[in-house]
């Protein structure tokens, strides 16, 4: 199978690609978690992708001007843009709060929750996704007169 995953459709199909993939990271993190909840000592994990992504995104210096974005020191930086940072979430480990005696910081209820919403946030990108991609097979599709 080739990879592509260098190949680019534009900047909204990548934006969605990197939502549906710290998605699939956060539900691994929750999936541990929830075979972990009777483990002792054990701490949950979390994935903070939604601050990655929107990393991603630059933001402008000032929503009146038009700026220009760089992403390499040697280019000139006019307008006070910022350059976008590259997509990595990261697993992090929750040490603040032990809610059992055997050191364990897993609450089931707030797992299932966590991963009902990570399910639905999941689904809702890959509609959006499927969107994008049956928008681009209609403009490179030729159409009948």
């Amino acid at each position: 199978m080739s990879d592509i995953s260098a190949l680019s459709f534009g900047s909204s199909i990548d934006l969605l690609s990197n939502a549906m993939n710290g998605a699939g990271m956060e539900h691994d993190a929750i999936a541990q978690n929830i075979a972990n909840v009777d483990t002792p000592n054990y701490k949950r994990q979390n994935v903070s992708f939604r601050e990655a992504l929107a990393a991603t995104q630059a933001p402008s210096a000032d929503s009146g001007t038009l700026t220009l974005a760089t992403d390499d020191a040697r280019q000139f930086d006019i307008g006070g843009a910022q350059s976008s940072q590259a997509f990595d979430p990261q697993t992090q480990t929750d040490t603040t709060r032990a809610m059992r005696t055997d050191g364990n910081n897993v609450d089931i209820d707030q797992e299932m929750a966590e991963l009902s919403q990570n399910s639905g946030y999941s689904q809702t990108m890959a509609q959006l996704l499927q969107v994008q991609f049956m928008r681009l097979r209609e403009a490179i599709t030729e159409q009948p007169k």
